[in-house]
């Protein structure tokens, strides 16, 4: 494994790749790797001749300082991660790099990021969108790969290289979790003893709902079930629960087309998010 840092190691790399005929994979992260992250590398060295992970604390997707400083940065251990995953580059830029001086520009997604994460945390996705869309064009990879934990995030992806004609394939892959189903993510080391208990009942209650889901006369009465028992958490307060179309993610009953559901939960320091792609 090899460390870049500058956009120039990139772009020759990138040249000889197409001189090659190399397809190239992609695994943006923001460090504080986990098994998520990990499985991520592994599918992008499977399904790709060069396989380029970068590590990136994007300020833009903070909504407070506060929040910024708190977010772990492990960087020795993140690169030893990514040297057992066998991934072939890391690219570890520095923030003129992404964010020179005079920069103004922004992406901001349409209707798909004024939904659930982008009603409660505003501004977050025009600055994911922003940072991916730049760091697309610095490592103009033939295919990208994000976890389908933040389904959200995942469908703005897709929308906007289809939206702006980036030739780039966009895939999900499904998420991993801790053995007893709470999604792994950098921000779980923040809950207490006792919401760390109690989270895996959130993916528990969105399981439930997709077992009853296509067996239920009343999807009225699945929903209220579901709700009374996430409302009924001691250690958390519910933010949002909701049923959408997969691809548009705009709420929906209609049972004849994919549907997802979505939610996530507050607890003192930190918020949950899971789905279930509803069967």
């Amino acid at each position: 494994m090899r460390v870049l840092r500058s956009i120039d190691e990139l772009r020759s790399i990138r040249a000889l790749s197409i001189a090659n005929a190399q397809k190239v994979g992609f695994v943006p992260t923001m460090g504080a790797l986990h098994l998520g992250h990990a499985e991520l590398m592994k599918v992008a060295s499977d399904q790709s001749d060069i396989s380029i992970a970068s590590i990136f604390i994007n300020p833009k997707q903070f909504n407070s300082a506060s929040d910024l400083a708190k977010y772990p940065r492990t960087v020795d251990d993140d690169l030893a991660i990514c040297t057992a995953c066998e991934v072939d580059y890391v690219y570890l830029p520095e923030i003129s790099d992404v964010y020179p001086e005079g920069f103004d520009t922004s992406i901001t997604p349409g209707s798909l990021g004024s939904l659930f994460e982008g009603a409660s945390r505003p501004g977050h996705f025009s600055g994911m969108a922003t940072v991916v869309v730049k760091l697309f064009n610095i490592v103009q990879p033939d295919i990208a790969f994000f976890g389908k934990k933040d389904y959200q995030q995942l469908a703005i992806i897709r929308r906007f290289v289809a939206d702006l004609n980036l030739p780039i394939q966009i895939q999900g892959v499904e998420t991993i979790r801790e053995i007893d189903g709470l999604a792994l993510s950098s921000r779980n080391a923040q809950l207490t003893k006792e919401e760390r208990i109690e989270a895996p009942r959130f993916f528990e209650i969105l399981k439930t709902f997709n077992r009853t889901f296509p067996n239920t006369d009343n999807l009225k009465d699945a929903i209220a079930t579901a709700l009374k028992h996430l409302q009924g958490l001691d250690h958390f307060q519910l933010d949002y629960f909701e049923i959408a179309d997969q691809a548009t993610l705009q709420p929906s009953r209609d049972i004849s087309k994919p549907l997802v559901v979505l939610g996530a939960i507050l607890g003192s320091q930190v918020r949950l998010i899971d789905n279930q792609e509803l069967q």
